[in-house]
């Protein structure tokens, strides 16, 4: 990145060195679609989504602009090939959380008073991320009584 940054000229394409062949890149894209997205993951990015635009979740009081649904999209991909690359057949809560910041931070538009007091997209996401639960269920009766 370095080399590109400091050579780089208007006009020129810059040299780079490929890291593998097409054909192992598409390969690699091909394994990620056959990765499992559980339902409830699914739900649970949506919701996280969702949870972007103001006045959808607490965390979203300083947002101007949420998120898109290309973001759950990339969220879910992204899951994908973290699974993949952990060895593991399904994307799981914990994948998305692990690239939710990667994701979200620069699809979200915080407004003025938010920039002006100091806020910035990488703590709202931390924010919405402790907000949402996995799972969008109520707790059971009988669980609340003894907690």
């Amino acid at each position: 990145m370095q080399r590109i940054v400091l050579q780089r000229e208007l006009g020129t394409d810059p040299q780079v060195d490929p890291v593998m062949s097409a054909e192992t890149f598409n390969e690699l894209l091909g394994l990620v679609r056959r990765i499992y997205l559980p339902d409830v993951v699914g739900n649970y990015i949506a919701r996280l989504v969702d949870a972007t635009h103001p006045g959808q979740s607490n965390s979203s009081r300083h947002i101007r602009y949420g998120a898109s649904p290309r973001a759950a999209l990339a969220l879910a991909s992204g899951a994908k090939a973290r699974a993949l690359k952990q060895g593991r057949t399904h994307a799981s809560f914990e994948d998305v959380k692990a690239i939710a910041p990667a994701v979200l931070r620069h699809r979200i538009v915080l407004d003025y008073n938010a920039r002006v007091e100091g806020h910035h997209t990488n703590d709202i996401v931390r924010a919405l991320l402790d907000e949402i639960p996995f799972q969008d269920t109520a707790t059971p009766k009988v669980l609340k009584q003894s907690i």
